[in-house]
């Protein structure tokens, strides 16, 4: 049920939606101090709605000169293309149990997930990095839901997966080599790149296994 447009407090449900964030994580920030809150009497959680709006609001910074990369997103398609055709990736046995539709949602399901984890990298404030991050990893678990229900084994939809893996971490690498960064900030992009498609797999390889 919708909330009072004129009430300052949301809900719970109101506040997660309003943010983008899974209620468990709304929560965790109101513990830590991130975003205003009170309880009610009846243990109710509710949310500054000022709050939430300068979270989503602020002016975005990048880390690491890295404000063009997350647009670099539209050429990856591309470059994934090419690669499943040099590699005969399109030709793998589990391919042909998918529809053309399946195929086409999978890779729009990689893309997005990837294009998030380029954001979170990119992203200055911590606040936008888990919330990046967190819909990321809502996307890993959706994915492997929906590879179990389409019948691919855990081994097939990790492989799957870890196909637009190389091509991420070579737009992060590639544009920080290009714009000469310090080694430092490199290695430190790589590792978080890395770290967080990590995460992402581990959604991936649980949902699939509840969905199994």
């Amino acid at each position: 049920m919708p909330g009072d447009p004129d009430d300052p407090w949301l809900p719970l449900g109101a506040a997660s939606r309003l943010v983008g964030v899974g209620p468990d994580t709304l929560r965790r920030w109101a513990d830590t101090g991130k975003v205003q809150s009170y309880q009610t009497p009846g243990g109710h959680r509710r949310f500054l709605r000022s709050s939430l709006e300068a979270m989503i609001n602020s002016p975005r910074r990048h880390r690491y000169g890295m404000e063009r990369l997350p647009d670099s997103a539209r050429t990856m398609a591309g470059e994934l293309h090419r690669r499943m055709q040099r590699t005969g990736y399109a030709s793998q046995p589990w391919q042909a149990r998918l529809s053309a539709e399946q195929r086409d949602e999978f890779r729009r399901w990689g893309q997005r997930t990837f294009q998030l984890v380029i954001e979170y990298v990119a992203a200055a404030k911590r606040a936008e990095r888990q919330i990046l991050l967190d819909e990321a990893e809502k996307m890993g678990g959706l994915y492997g839901g929906e590879a179990s229900r389409a019948g691919l084994s855990l081994a097939e939809t990790v492989e799957a997966f870890l196909f637009f893996r190389s091509p991420v971490l070579d737009a992060i690498t590639g544009h920080l080599r290009r714009r000469s960064a310090e080694a430092a900030d490199l290695t430190t992009a790589f590792h978080e790149a890395n770290a967080a498609i990590d995460q992402v797999l581990v959604s991936l390889v649980n949902s699939h296994r509840d969905r199994g």
